[in-house]
């Protein structure tokens, strides 16, 4: 915790508060593919917010259930729990941008040998483009629906697909050039495994005058980022599937601890 605030104050702070720094750029992970991508980056987004809220909410999710997980594991393995977490959102984070990456490969190349309105209307199925907008700051959508009419119509059909190519390799520069940064993903592991280990735990959330045991609302949350993750709404830029990810390996670890470690309490009490 003490850590992220650090770096949150020193690297991310001033550039908020609208000092000319741009270190976030650095550190954030980008895809592997992407020209922004430097290796150090696996290890440094962990330490990186976004803004304030991020790395409050963050801090104050393992503020609320990280110690009673860390008295039940011994501070080593959280640790470990929390690192595997961590690596978890990662791979999943990745994951999910190499699955739409390879999808948009597939309809590139086959608007490229066949260019019509069926393959350009299938590399943008299932995207939400209300909310995307170009470099220069004009929507997508009407000039998506341009192209649509024009290779409908067979009007000028040379540039018109040249127009179609360059929206189509804009959208996979974007995909490749996304980026990640925060601990939310190792914080959802956290989430997970004090669902594992407490699952019968009250919770009681601000505003609720009434205490909820942590396996169902655990259980929502993880739901909910599941829904939101699957319908990839474009003016959400929360990384879901890094916290899906996240709580899916801190899950898995926990319930292998939860099987083999007993309580260090309980190891000193036998000596």
């Amino acid at each position: 915790m003490i850590l992220n605030a650090i770096i949150f104050l020193v690297v991310v702070l001033p550039g908020f508060l609208g000092y000319p720094i741009n270190i976030e750029d650095k550190l954030a992970l980008y895809y592997p593919a992407s020209p922004h991508f430097r290796p150090y980056q696996f290890v440094s987004h962990f330490f990186m917010h976004a803004d304030p809220g991020h790395i409050f909410f963050n801090m104050l999710g393992l503020y609320f259930f990280g110690p009673s997980l860390e008295e039940r594991l011994g501070p080593g393995r959280f640790l470990l729990l929390y690192i595997i977490s961590a690596i978890g959102a990662m791979g999943m984070h990745i994951g999910e941008i190499w699955w739409q990456l390879r999808q948009s490969y597939e309809y590139l190349a086959a608007f490229t040998a066949d260019p019509s309105l069926a393959n350009f209307n299938g590399f943008f199925s299932g995207i939400d483009l209300g909310g995307l907008m170009m470099d220069n700051g004009k929507s997508v959508l009407p000039i998506y629906g341009n192209i649509q009419n024009d290779l409908a119509m067979g009007t000028n059909p040379e540039y018109i697909n040249t127009r179609a190519l360059d929206l189509m390799q804009d959208y996979v520069d974007f995909q490749e050039n996304s980026r990640m940064v925060g601990a939310s993903g190792a914080v959802f592991g956290v989430l997970a495994a004090f669902a594992v280990f407490f699952p019968d735990r009250e919770i009681r959330p601000l505003f609720i005058p009434f205490g909820i045991p942590a396996k169902y609302m655990i259980g929502v949350i993880l739901a909910s980022e599941v829904f939101l993750g699957f319908m990839n709404y474009n003016f959400d830029s929360v990384a879901h599937y890094a916290h899906i990810g996240g709580a899916i390996a801190g899950g898995i670890v926990a319930y292998i601890f939860a099987k083999t470690v007993l309580p260090p309490w309980l190891k000193r009490m036998d000596k």
